[in-house]
């Protein structure tokens, strides 16, 4: 059985009248990457905010590592935590290399083992030549790098990641989806909140999804894809003469039917048998699977536009 490195249950928590987070709970196993999504104000800050134990839930109970976040002192539930957060809050009077020296001496890594530790985390995210730079000289991909080196100066089995990717050229995002990938399959654990649906589909093995601070939807992947999804049918024609004629008989078995020259594609109701439709000279059909951002929106939107939803 894997074992759980973050546990959250049936948590609340306000701010004054306002319910933030409205009796969620999950959990995270080792080695998982755990995308959490939800649109703005929907209560991921604030989870991340718990986990980090910034703040207290106001009910519910919070564990990561085994204990406490926010009231435990001990600092070996804090120095297992690593997070890189969308404001980076690096000080840009010092180097990169002091940046994370500094650090890594909040955790207790001290003299030549803390230089040592930022070094091999500067040289980790591919900032080597660039670690004796004021921070102030960074691009904005740089200071990303610089944040997720300084998330892993303590070797942590646990990274916190904000938006990690938001803004980033691709090189940068790249390295740093590569990164997560590998961290995982060494038995770190990731907790990855963000926007970038796409980025969350390549690289998490798992994700939940908020709603005005009630979870809505939490499991692998594949299982969430394959429950709140619906794959979009392609056929292609001999003829695009034939194009209207399939479209409207296709209106009472599928949604949004979009033609273009010989190319059909909708969303099926129910699963088709395309041989039924064989009289129209079809030269080949396939389909493609939902991908998350369909799944995300349909989960998110108001039930008034339910109209507008693909399927």
């Amino acid at each position: 059985m894997a074992e759980v490195l973050i546990s959250i249950k049936e948590i609340h928590r306000f701010y004054g009248d306002f319910e933030a987070l409205k009796g969620i709970s999950l959990k995270v196993e080792k080695g998982q990457i755990f995308g959490y999504l939800g649109p703005n104000g929907s209560g991921k800050t604030t989870t991340i905010k718990l986990i980090l134990g910034l703040i207290k839930p106001s009910f519910g109970t919070v564990r990561v590592h085994g204990g406490d976040p926010y009231h435990d002192n001990d600092m070996n539930v804090r120095i297992n935590i690593g997070s890189m957060l969308e404001l980076d809050g690096l000080y840009e009077k010092l180097t990169g290399l002091e940046n994370v020296i500094f650090w890594a001496e909040l955790f207790g890594i001290t003299g030549s083992k803390a230089v040592g530790q930022a070094k091999k985390v500067i040289k980790l995210v591919e900032m080597s030549e660039w670690a004796h730079v004021l921070v102030s000289k960074y691009s904005f991909g740089m200071r990303k790098r610089l944040a997720l080196a300084r998330a892993l100066i303590s070797d942590p089995d646990i990274l916190i990641l904000d938006e990690p990717t938001v803004g980033v050229d691709p090189e940068t995002r790249y390295l740093i989806r590569k990164m997560m990938k590998d961290l995982a399959s060494q038995g770190k654990t990731i907790f990855f909140s963000s926007h970038d649906l796409e980025e969350i589909q390549k690289t998490c093995t798992h994700v939940a999804i908020i709603k005005k601070g009630k979870l809505i939807s939490n499991g692998a992947l594949n299982d969430v894809l394959a429950q709140f999804g619906k794959p979009k049918l392609f056929i292609r024609l001999e003829s695009a003469s034939d194009t209207e004629t399939l479209g409207k008989k296709l209106e009472d078995i599928g949604y949004q039917i979009h033609i273009e020259g010989p190319l059909i594609s909708f969303y099926p109701k129910n699963d088709l048998n395309i041989d039924d439709f064989s009289k129209y000279g079809i030269l080949d059909s396939w389909k493609v699977e939902s991908s998350l951002e369909e799944v995300y929106l349909n989960l998110v939107r108001d039930k008034r536009r339910k109209h507008e939803q693909p399927y």
